[in-house]
């Protein structure tokens, strides 16, 4: 069991993720916490107050995953994991469209969620804002790091 997430005090006893897939669990590579994906599609905004106020587990301080921390659950795309060619970096304020994005931040389209080490297709909201007034996601059918509206809905997975 992982006790500690990222250098932080333990706050809870939380399993490692594992192949049962139950949450919340702690991911051993990156060491985060992970939770359970919100079962509806919330716009930017509405992904936020979800995982600020998520209590899952007997942990409460959730937040919406930075894009370097969501895409720490890629797999399977050279370019787009974490550390990958694709330049989009909250960690590095490579934030522009226009300056991070490449042919480098997606790979070919597959929905058997093999680019997600959960399993999950679709797109997933960071909190990392782009340049302009949207936002960060990333699309797991394609391992696709990716700017949309913050109007627009995804899916969000909270991380401690």
């Amino acid at each position: 069991m992982l006790l500690s997430c990222g250098g932080s005090e333990p706050a809870a006893d939380v399993p490692e993720c594992g192949e049962d897939l139950s949450f919340p669990c702690a991911d051993p590579a990156s060491g985060l916490v992970w939770s359970e994906k919100a079962h509806l599609q919330k716009n930017w905004d509405e992904a936020l107050f979800y995982c600020e106020n998520l209590e899952e587990g007997g942990i409460k301080d959730w937040r919406q995953p930075n894009i370097d921390e969501l895409r720490t659950l890629i797999q399977e795309c050279y370019g787009t994991v974490s550390g990958g060619e694709c330049r989009v970096s909250e960690n590095s304020n490579c934030l522009s469209y226009d300056l991070c994005w490449s042919t480098f931040c997606y790979c070919e389209f597959d929905d058997s969620g093999k680019y997600n080490k959960f399993g999950d297709a679709g797109g997933f909201w960071s909190s990392s804002a782009a340049s302009y007034e949207g936002a960060w996601y990333v699309n797991f059918l394609e391992a696709k790091v990716v700017d949309d509206d913050k109007g627009s809905s995804y899916i969000v997975r909270c991380v401690k």
